[in-house]
């Protein structure tokens, strides 16, 4: 039986009605062409036939312009386009290599010319350098243009090159973003979200060879993406054409490459006056560790249906690492194993679909994890290994359906294999042992701090409906959309063999020890904690009148949040508006004011309900005294839950931002940008933890009033599109950041007000070293500048490519000057138990200066790449990259490791106080300091 279009299209609306019914974002990486027709005189041309077909995949769309000489293809696959547009009477034109781009509008203007001989025309097509209907903050960093330049090779690094983007030493690619913490970004891949659920940072790794191009967002962002206060961060992959394409890499690395250390640690001590300086060099390991990344890429079933693949597998071994105690000597060696896909399909020309998935396991990490909150692992086998994984799935499927309405469904997956032995996180014994514990020396022997593992899945569903109309002689865009998230936080650890030995002393070598007591621990429990997230907007793009575009939206969020015993913790909705306006100068397009507002909520991490849990880890267990024979059951220990108090008032924390500025594009290639920006935090949720007399600890979670934060940037952009050889960006951002509050939930604001801190070192605090508690930790020196704002950033890069005889050459070449960062005196002190002179146990960190006072050195770092390619046989290229990081061997101090100051300069230079001073500002380790010269080399197979 033959199917009639109209109720088979009529079919698919309703299904992607639906899921947009129970189903934030772009939901699918789209973009959009459209433009206006007229003849010699300007007058618009109504009735035109216009064809848009895909360069790279041949699939085409038609339509026709309206009254208004008007035509849009809404729903488009990134990518070049040919139009044609034809009219009775008139020349035919035909506009070439039209580019459309991830979540633009390529806007353009045809002319028509009479003509009975129906001859044809052709002009060269448009580049959306400025887009009057994006008015986002914006920066993209495209693979015809960062694989000829110097990057390393993570999508993490290629966010780090847009203006604003501020990555402190040890932020791990977690970067700040205008302001906002390292763990308040949204990650995409392809417009699904992957941010950790927990952490709020990137949420796995992604083949390096499947990026077609990053896109950043870090103002002014549409009502169609909640969940963040700092940066937006989208992957879009690569995906196949008509055309079998694909490469392969060797990509290799050696330390002994590399230059040498040349800073020292300068670290003065009671036993080495008065100048100590012990050299930094490390010891360099002669090895090569080899990267293989292959890609291909091609057509299905041609016009129709095309596929993406990329597969890339390192294994890496480190320099040696040295136990601390035993001086054992042993190696790190990795393994990945990444893998990305791809498939789309052109079902119709008015029907799109697409799926995709990636993993990206890393295993045989060594990680000393005990080194927090005790000394360390003494010797390799108290070390512990971890692997870790992350997997994502994503369906997507768009209509058109008419000249009016457009609909558009996403559905996604995130997180480890369903495996029971492979979590997202993985941590294990290296040897198989209980660990000893020494009193003595405060380190681990014999066996892992550490046996478990964390998952952190999240599942989403998104839908949206798009209608294009005229009302009162301008065009609207309406779109209204839903969105649903679920987030899991799941935790179990504990030791290995469920024991820990405390002992008197641990011989390491001769594998004896003086026991102590033994502790046998309860089976560990695992916490989890269960959130959900559902929003929903709408937003108005129009046009008023002929030089102003503007977009109105709205934002609901719900967001729920329970702990591992199913308690809520989190239960509110909220409501997001955004405004933004485009006044076009000159009604060409390209020369624009443009202003924002917005409100954006952050949503309060899993990690927040994580800190309600009951399922106590680590925490019951029977303990057993040494009687110098045996060990003999002393008492049952049974660890309570978390005592911290549910606030069911609580509001998540949101950011009122403004942007005022002028971009400007020049040619079809190059855009300029000026624009000024504006933050303010409210609703900052802070911990309150007050202590009795008893010592007993209450703590409750509240918006606390006291804390503030602000940012004000002022940013410079130029942009120019690969063309005639070359390409560049060149960027300055200036931005400074006022705040008391560095951390999403729990910070020393407000921290036990009717207690007294005391420190026995520096008697000029308070009273002989005798200071209130809510001196210390809300006084005004805890207001100021944090430590991960650099006020100024110049960011440079760009490569120039040519043809030498049969080889094509490509020289890249990138680079930062940027202020250090920011510091203080400051000092640790005990609390007290109020009313007594005890100390709780508990310290807080007192402030001499405001926040931010000193600044560590500007940086500056150059880099530089040269690729000589060339072609064997047709398209088939072999060639060699070698790149050079840090070309000028700069080694300056990036980070500070001795904070600690005393003002007392009564006492003696050796002392406590006497070496805080002198030590104050220093860098001591390794990693404080900027890397060596290093070096990678790359050979390359391309067709």
């Amino acid at each position: 039986m033959r199917r009639n279009p109209r109720f088979s299209s009529f079919i698919l609306f309703l299904v992607l009605a639906v899921c947009t019914g129970v189903a934030a974002a772009q939901v699918v990486p789209l973009g959009e062409l459209g433009g206006q027709v007229k003849d010699e005189t300007g007058a618009a041309l109504p009735g035109a036939n216009v064809t848009a077909v895909s360069v790279e995949r041949g699939n085409s769309r038609s339509t026709a312009t309206d009254s208004t000489g008007k035509f849009l293809f809404s729903h488009t696959i990134p990518g070049r386009y040919k139009v044609t547009v034809s009219l009775s009477g008139f020349a035919t034109v035909t506009v070439t290599d039209n580019l459309v781009e991830n979540n633009r509008k390529t806007d353009l203007s045809v002319t028509m010319k009479l003509s009975a001989q129906q001859a044809e025309v052709t002009v060269t097509g448009e580049v959306p350098i400025v887009d009057k209907t994006n008015a986002a903050l914006e920066s993209r960093q495209r693979s015809k243009e960062f694989e000829k330049m110097p990057v390393g090779r993570g999508f993490q690094n290629l966010f780090l090159g847009a203006p604003g983007v501020n990555l402190p030493p040890g932020a791990n690619p977690n970067p700040n973003v205008h302001g906002a913490l390292g763990g308040n970004n949204l990650w995409q891949y392809d417009g699904v979200d992957t941010t950790d659920p927990t952490t709020g940072t990137f949420g796995g790794n992604l083949n390096f060879e499947a990026i077609q191009e990053v896109v950043v967002q870090t103002s002014g962002v549409s009502a169609e993406y909640g969940r963040f206060t700092g940066g937006l961060i989208n992957v879009i992959t690569k995906s196949g054409t008509n055309t079998f394409a694909g490469s392969f890499k060797t990509v290799m690395t050696n330390d002994n490459w590399n230059d040498q250390n040349k800073t020292v640690n300068r670290l003065q001590s009671a036993a080495c006056q008065p100048n100590c300086s012990v050299s930094l060099e490390r010891v360099k390991f002669a090895h090569l560790n080899r990267r293989y990344a292959g890609t291909l890429g091609g057509p299905i079933f041609p016009d129709h249906i095309w596929f993406f693949g990329a597969y890339e597998a390192a294994s890496t071994t480190g320099a040696r690492q040295t136990a601390a105690v035993s001086g054992e000597n042993f190696q790190q060696s990795t393994k990945d194993k990444f893998w990305d896909g791809k498939v789309t399909a052109q079902i119709t020309p008015s029907i799109q679909f697409s799926a995709r998935g990636s993993s990206s396991p890393t295993s045989g990490f060594i990680v000393n994890y005990t080194s927090a909150g005790a000394n360390g692992a003494g010797e390799f086998a108290a070390y512990t290994g971890q692997d870790q994984t992350s997997q994502t799935y994503a369906g997507f499927l768009t209509g058109v359906f008419g000249p009016n309405l457009t609909a558009e469904a996403q559905y996604n997956w995130n997180g480890p294999s369903n495996s029971a032995s492979k979590h997202f996180i993985d941590v294990y014994p290296l040897v198989a042992g209980a660990p000893h514990f020494n009193l003595a020396t405060g380190f681990y022997f014999n066996g892992a701090f550490f046996d478990g593992f964390v998952n952190r899945p999240r599942q989403g569903a998104n839908g949206a409906v798009t209608y294009f109309t005229e009302l009162g002689g301008n065009s609207h865009s309406f779109k209204a959309g839903v969105d649903y998230q679920h987030l899991v936080s799941t935790s179990l650890f504990g030791y290995p063999n469920n024991q820990l030995f405390l002992d008197n002393s641990f011989d390491f070598v001769t594998r004896t020890f003086s026991p102590s007591s033994r502790r046998d621990y309860a089976v560990p429990v695992a916490s989890t904690s269960e959130g959900k997230i559902i929003a929903a907007y709408a937003r108005d793009k129009f046009e008023f009148g002929r030089n102003v575009f503007l977009e109105l939206g709205l934002r609901y969020e719900h967001q729920k949040s329970n702990d591992d015993i199913s308690r809520t913790t989190v239960s509110k909705s909220t409501f997001s508006p955004r405004v933004s306006i485009s006044y076009d100068v000159f009604t060409t397009g390209k020369s624009l004011v443009v202003g924002t507002y917005g409100r954006f909520y952050q949503f309060v991490l899993q990690t927040f309900s994580d800190a309600f849990g009951q399922n106590v880890q680590r925490g019951t267990y029977d303990n057993f005294n040494w009687d110098g024979t045996q060990y003999v059951f002393s008492n049952h220990v049974s660890a309570a839950g978390s005592s911290v108090i549910v606030n069911p008032d609580l509001k998540p924390t949101y950011t009122d931002e403004g942007t005022l500025g002028f971009r400007q594009q020049i040619g079809n290639t190059i855009g300029v940008t000026v624009t000024g920006i504006y933050r303010h935090w409210g609703n900052l949720i802070d911990d309150t933890p007050v202590l009795s007399g008893a010592g007993t600890q209450t703590t409750t979670y509240v918006n606390y009033a006291g804390a503030e934060r602000k940012f004000w940037g002022a940013e410079l952009v130029f942009d120019k599109r690969f063309s005639e050889h070359w390409n560049a960006n060149l960027s300055y951002a200036w931005g400074k950041t006022t705040t008391n509050t560095t951390s999403d939930t729990a910070t020393s604001l407000g921290d036990f007000p009717t207690s007294n801190c005391r420190t026995t070192i520096d008697p000029t605090i308070g009273t002989g070293g005798v200071i209130p508690c809510t001196i210390v930790n809300d006084g005004p020196n805890k207001t100021g500048v944090p430590n991960y704002n650099q006020t100024s950033n110049l960011k440079a890069g760009g490569a120039y490519v040519q043809s030498v005889g049969p080889v094509n050459l490509a020289v890249g070449l990138g680079g930062q000057l940027v202020t250090g960062i920011h510091f203080q005196k400051q000092r640790s002190m005990n609390v007290l138990i109020p009313g007594t002179t005890t100390n709780s146990g508990i310290t807080e960190t007192y402030y001499y200066d405001a926040r931010g006072t000193e600044v560590a050195p500007t940086l500056y770092q150059i880099d530089g790449s040269l690729e000589a390619t060339f072609t064997v046989f047709r398209t088939l290229e072999l060639g060699v990259k070698g790149e050079v990081f840090n070309i000028t061997d700069q080694q300056r101090q990036r980070a500070v490791d001795q904070t600690t100051w005393c003002d007392d300069a009564t006492q003696a230079a050796t002392s406590s106080c006497g070496l805080a001073r002198t030590n104050f500002g220093r860098a001591t380790a390794r990693g404080s300091f900027q890397p060596p010269r290093n070096y990678r080399l790359t050979a390359l197979l391309r067709f």
